[in-house]
């Protein structure tokens, strides 16, 4: 998690504290339940209101499961992470906090420690539909997310040890310019050889 932002690993943290381990925590009644939200299913648009504690929230019936559940975590978003009502809202700011909602939605739906194993495990975007109930092109993105994370945190790791490979090489007696020597010598009378490094005492042997 390394290159996961700040938002996806304070919710997940949160999650933890839960007790949210398994897809099955994820579902709407469990998650209503321990973020006071109470639901309701209506045949009309999804919305949500709500305050720094509950929320109220109705969940358009009319659609599959699957965007029943795609609206529950988008209004879950804005309850967990928002302040302020939308219909008196700068349209701009409205459409930051849409933008917001989007990616939040994801990191709370597919929490990256639930999500990924399952994910290496079943190497099928229709299990992972059917497992998290969610639309497939959510899915895909999220799949899409966790391997660019994991590219950047493979790259990074092969720099920093490329650069440990170097330093631990340019330590190495018969490669380390005589100028250095000399500048460690006059450390070494400086400090006391005690305070040196093991390598560095090496070098000067």
């Amino acid at each position: 998690m390394r290159f996961a932002n700040i938002r996806e690993q304070a919710l997940e943290k949160r999650y933890k504290e839960l007790g949210i381990q398994t897809p099955y925590d994820l579902s709407i009644d469990n998650l209503s339940s321990l973020f006071k939200i109470k639901v309701i299913y209506h045949e009309d648009e999804s919305e949500c209101f709500y305050d720094d504690n509950c929320a109220l929230m109705y969940l358009d019936s009319r659609v599959p499961q699957e965007y029943i559940r795609l609206d529950f975590f988008h209004e879950m978003s804005h309850f967990t992470q928002h302040v302020g009502d939308q219909r008196y809202m700068n349209v701009e700011f409205e459409k930051l906090q849409e933008t917001q909602a989007h990616w939040i939605s994801m990191y709370l739906s597919m929490p990256r420690y639930i999500f990924e194993p399952i994910m290496n495990d079943v190497r099928s975007i229709r299990a992972l539909v059917d497992i998290f109930e969610l639309p497939e092109s959510m899915i895909r993105e999220r799949v899409r997310i966790i391997r660019q994370q994991n590219k950047t945190e493979a790259f990074y790791s092969e720099q920093q040890q490329r650069e440990q490979d170097r330093i631990n090489r340019s330590l190495q007696k018969g490669k380390v310019y005589k100028s250095t020597i000399a500048i460690l010598d006059q450390l070494k009378r400086q400090v006391g050889e005690e305070n040196l490094s093991y390598d560095v005492k090496n070098l000067l042997r």
